[in-house]
């Protein structure tokens, strides 16, 4: 269980710091700040979310996530859509130029798992594939029943958004 836990807390340490971040956004030429990308990846997992709902996944006040979001949508990553339910609710949605800054942050982070596994045997590789699968979905499924399921990411490797 350590073990597990130790390697979670290696990716997430390595995945919070400055410089890893700046990496994949020079790598994937996406020209924005450290949060709107988390932003884009979000939209990609979820699909379209209004204000108040991408403030509660990211943790922060609705204003914050606003200010985030201004120049993601003047730099055409993102636009706003009317709740097909709810007209007076505007929904943030990726653009085509939003979708295809996630997937090339995506290829990135493809590129550098297999970086970090190509000694591996096949065999090895699928099973740790297999493993982080079942896990990944007895996470979710965990979560879902504590109520935190907004908040988990999806294991869908062709994500919801698009």
């Amino acid at each position: 269980m350590r073990r597990i836990e130790a390697f979670i807390g290696q990716i997430t340490a390595m995945s919070r710091l400055p410089a890893s971040r700046r990496r994949l956004r020079r790598l994937a030429e996406i020209d924005t700040h450290d949060s709107g990308l988390a932003i884009l990846m979000l939209l990609r997992r979820t699909g379209p979310l209004s204000v108040t709902d991408l403030a509660r996944h990211l943790g922060v006040n609705q204003s914050t996530a606003s200010r985030q979001v201004a120049p993601l949508e003047e730099d055409g990553f993102l636009t706003r859509t009317v709740h097909p339910s709810h007209r007076r609710i505007a929904l943030l949605t990726l653009t085509e130029i939003g979708f295809a800054a996630c997937e090339r942050a995506q290829a990135v982070g493809r590129r550098d798992i297999a970086w970090a596994i190509k000694d591996w045997p096949a065999e090895d590789r699928a099973t740790l594939g297999s493993l982080l699968e079942r896990f990944g979905e007895a996470w979710a499924k965990g979560a879902a029943s504590e109520g935190l399921a907004p908040g988990v990411p999806d294991t869908n490797p062709e994500g919801a958004g698009h």
